[in-house]
């Protein structure tokens, strides 16, 4: 399944729920500190705190949905827009 920017549906993605599931995901500590230009002990910490650091949301959410996985913003301390109810 290939990553589209452009669509906000994300219904057909597999749900990752903590920070240990995203980097786990990505192919473990080692690979997600060279998928966010860090060194793995910041990674280490990250899943410790349970919250990713922020400014890798985007790099994440890009390595996650090429594999057909998404993962709550709140993971990196983003809050979520509120859905309107229909």
């Amino acid at each position: 399944m290939k990553y589209r920017p452009d669509v906000v549906n994300d219904s057909h993605f597999k749900k990752v729920g903590t920070a240990a599931g995203v980097v786990d995901a990505v192919g473990g500590t080692f690979k997600a500190a060279e998928i966010a230009g860090c060194k793995p002990p910041a990674i280490s910490n990250a899943i410790a705190r349970g919250r990713l650091p922020s400014p890798t949301f985007l790099i994440f959410e890009v390595e996650l949905a090429e594999r057909g996985l998404v993962a709550p913003p709140e993971l990196w301390g983003i809050r979520s827009p509120r859905r309107k109810r229909r």
